[in-house]
């Protein structure tokens, strides 16, 4: 995501799948992820950055994580053509409807259930929904470190009011900084990728036991550390 998602033209197939899955490692969406899942429709963002579910070609297209599809047999003869004319006349030939997703199907409940104030709500009105889709997402969440799930809500919430990606990337290297020293990344890591038994103790390991504070601590000022960014100028428009 951080190497694709950020460019000018993003091309996914059938075989594409796109996520931000860091809550599961006791980590928060980093390199400008928060930013772009905020800009995504509605409380689609949300959804995708708490639960790290993956999405195939028409989800990416609409939360805005991707601008074309491109049926992958044809990527062999695109790349060659894109090294030969613009890229305008190129994706003109080669784009087509991408199949069908599901989540523009889903934003009754999950609008109405991710624009809670707090993670706690969240789940609460998840499991009281009758969608059987928005009751799974209530138990993917229940898996997920709580402390990495309230520190991404906020860290998303934050992004959406910060304004151009500079100062967002500002805020995911102050909170992935905070996150560096923490149990649940530790933790995290040794049950997807080390024991890969699935099986993470996160600490605290409740929603109720994450504090105002523990979720403060992440986005404390680092002094001299502190990334400083350039303020962000104008897009500049591609010669394409």
């Amino acid at each position: 995501v951080g190497v694709s998602a950020h460019g000018s033209v993003r091309v996914v197939t059938e075989r594409s799948r796109i996520a931000m899955p860091e809550t599961g490692i006791g980590f928060v969406p980093d390199v400008g992820g928060t930013y772009l899942l905020g800009l995504a429709p509605g409380e689609l963002g949300t959804h995708l950055a708490l639960t790290g579910e993956p999405v195939g070609a028409r989800d990416a297209l609409t939360c805005g994580l991707a601008d074309h599809f491109v049926p992958a047999a044809d990527l062999p003869r695109f790349v060659a053509d894109l090294a030969a004319e613009p890229v305008r006349d190129v994706l003109a030939r080669y784009v087509t409807e991408a199949p069908a997703g599901s989540l523009a199907g889903q934003r009754e409940w999950i609008d109405a259930c991710y624009s809670a104030a707090t993670v706690e709500e969240i789940v609460d009105r998840l499991q009281a929904h009758g969608s059987p889709a928005a009751k799974e997402a209530a138990e993917t969440l229940l898996g997920k470190s709580p402390t990495a799930l309230k520190v991404t809500l906020r860290a998303l919430r934050e992004a959406r009011r910060l304004g151009p990606l500079e100062r967002v990337l500002e805020q995911e290297y102050r909170v992935s900084c905070a996150a560096l020293g923490s149990a649940d990344l530790v933790e995290g890591i040794r049950a997807q990728v080390i024991d890969k038994d699935r099986a993470p103790r996160w600490s605290p390991a409740a929603l109720a036991d994450v504090t105002g504070a523990d979720v403060d601590r992440y986005f404390l000022p680092l002094g001299a550390r502190d990334l400083a960014l350039g303020a962000g100028g104008p897009a500049q428009e591609e010669p394409w």
